[in-house]
């Protein structure tokens, strides 16, 4: 018994959002037309601040925001068609990503008004280049088990632990840390909050994670009783972890966990093409 035929009907977007998408397409095929398809495939968490930049003069970035934070208030739809774009030609976002995608919105709904002041306009100028720091050594993927402890002190906190995995922290001006802040009493989703922590801060060190080719992405934080004042506070002292997890959704549902292969998924296509192979025909 043979399956039966899938069928995706396409999908109308409104005439806005369509004439949003050419708007973009022109951009990406003039910026990024000396790009070849072997930088293509690896480049979408590529970090090129002066393409972001010209992103957030266009108003492509923090598209949703309230105005008054730098944002455009534009639909959500909107936003998705700018990032599907950018995502099928693997344009270098990562100057960025992680500030448009988490940062800004964890801000606007955690921040104090003075970090969304601070903060918000120069990340949607595509300015300011924010990292996440969450991961750590001898963790793994439980990220409740974080060790790096803030100590509460005079006009702030004396941060020391570690982070690893974190994309793109020799290019960044500040990073969301994951800390402990409280005594760990049983349940280790306690006792965690976020602190904002800038990379030119006394005590802080990034140090490469090299791949096997010698690319480097990855970075390994060292912060050494680094002193964060209590302005650097992310939402409440103990509510880390629904913050955090917050953002993590944000992370977790974007169209880039199947999106970020397209570029490869079209090379494939475009060399298929007049090959003698059954499969390339279906």
């Amino acid at each position: 018994m043979s399956a039966p035929r899938l069928d995706f009907p396409s999908f109308r977007l409104p005439p806005q959002a369509e004439a949003l998408r050419a708007e973009v397409r022109a951009f990406l095929a003039e910026t990024l037309a000396d790009f070849p398809p072997a930088k293509r495939v690896r480049n979408w968490t590529g970090a090129d601040p002066e393409f972001s930049r010209k992103l957030g003069a266009r108003g492509w970035i923090g598209m949703t925001w309230p105005k008054r934070y730098g944002g455009h208030e534009r639909s959500y739809l909107e936003r998705f068609v700018v990032t599907e774009e950018m995502l099928a030609v693997a344009a270098p976002c990562a100057a960025h990503w992680f500030g448009d995608r988490q940062t800004g919105p964890s801000l606007l709904r955690y921040g104090t008004e003075a970090q969304r002041q601070r903060f918000l306009p120069a990340i949607a100028r595509g300015e300011m280049v924010f990292a996440l720091g969450m991961s750590e050594p001898d963790a793994g993927s439980d990220l409740a088990a974080v060790r790096t402890k803030a100590t509460r002190v005079e006009g702030g906190w004396r941060v020391t632990g570690q982070k690893v995995w974190t994309s793109w922290a020799h290019k960044a001006d500040a990073f969301f840390v994951l800390c402990r802040t409280g005594a760990d009493e049983g349940d280790r989703h306690n006792g965690l909050s976020q602190l904002i922590v800038e990379f030119s801060s006394p005590g802080v060190t990034v140090r490469p994670i090299r791949f096997m080719n010698g690319h480097h992405q990855f970075n390994q934080i060292y912060l050494d009783d680094v002193f964060v004042p209590d302005a650097m506070v992310v939402g409440e002292i103990g509510q880390g972890w629904k913050q955090v997890t917050s953002e993590l959704a944000l992370e977790r549902s974007g169209p880039e966990r199947y999106m970020t292969t397209f570029p490869l998924f079209v090379e494939l296509v475009r060399r298929l093409r007049g090959v003698e192979d059954p499969r390339a025909e279906e």
